[in-house]
């Protein structure tokens, strides 16, 4: 910082207040050094003299200011196939599954939450690409699926929206045998347009309507619930459940459950792999 950067207990108790009302991110006790670690070039880039000037910014700043802050704030943490066995679950039951439960005429559709930079949605689309060679082309194709992509950071999406990864970024997390799905592009790697076609990216808050949106068949709201309080989970999670069909899906992260917090889905199990089933409706 180059002024005045210390951040005394008023001010974070006004700053994680005011995040959590435009984003629902909860900052803990005890994390000032978060806020100034991630606000620090947001900080000196509006030559802020105190963290007092920098809350009033917030408070009524102009949008593409405040869009900024929750971009930095937010955690923006992805790779190809994170985790790998949610995917392998998703290729050998969910898709299956999907097809199986299929309206006529219909694409099947996916939403990816917190998409971040794409490594989540562009793996779906990969998967499906795959799975679609081995299921006779009379039943399915890669095109019978759409699948949309929000996050709550405009610039994350813009990234994303280009489908262009770095050497690292394309090693970090891809199995053997989807090298075939990129394309070299100056230092870096370019997704083939058949991946990118099956993907739309969308700015979105979780804490908006979700009416907008649409209805899907499967949403995955990975590693994501975990930054927000019980109650605003819970608010998000039923909100899922109406754009489910009776039996949609919803996949969360490993570390996330909803046992114990709603009576709305039910659980399979495959290994450390939970999917959440919407209830069909009792007649």
């Amino acid at each position: 910082m180059s002024r005045d950067i210390k951040l005394d207990r008023n001010d974070f108790e006004l700053l994680r207040k005011q995040i959590y009302r435009m984003c629902g991110l909860i900052i803990a006790d005890g994390k000032e050094y978060l806020i100034q670690h991630r606000f620090k070039a947001l900080y000196n880039s509006r030559d802020c003299r105190s963290w007092r000037d920098f809350y009033q910014l917030l408070v009524s700043g102009d949008e593409q200011f405040k869009e900024e802050a929750v971009s930095a704030i937010s955690t923006h943490e992805t790779s190809f196939f994170r985790d790998n066995h949610p995917f392998v679950f998703i290729r050998n039951k969910v898709l299956p599954k999907l097809l199986e439960n299929r309206r006529f005429g219909s694409k099947i559709k996916i939403w990816c939450a917190a998409s971040s930079t794409g490594q989540e949605p562009y793996s779906l689309a990969m998967l499906i690409h795959e799975w679609a060679r081995i299921v006779p082309r009379a039943k399915v194709s890669p095109d019978d699926f759409s699948i949309l992509a929000t996050d709550i950071s405009g610039a994350v999406i813009d990234k994303a929206k280009d489908g262009y990864f770095t050497n690292h970024e394309k090693m970090r997390g891809l199995p053997a045998g989807y090298d075939k799905y990129f394309e070299k592009s100056g230092n870096g790697w370019m997704l083939q347009p058949a991946v990118k076609s099956l993907v739309t990216f969308k700015k979105f808050n979780l804490l908006d309507s979700f009416r907008p949106l649409g209805l899907f068949d499967f949403v995955l709201c990975r590693n994501v619930l975990i930054y927000f309080d019980d109650a605003t989970k819970i608010n998000i999670v039923h909100r899922i459940h109406d754009l489910l069909p009776d039996k949609g899906y919803l996949m969360l992260g490993a570390t996330e459950t909803l046992v114990g917090h709603t009576d709305r889905f039910e659980t399979e199990h495959e290994g450390v792999v939970i999917l959440y089933r919407k209830k069909s409706r009792k007649k």
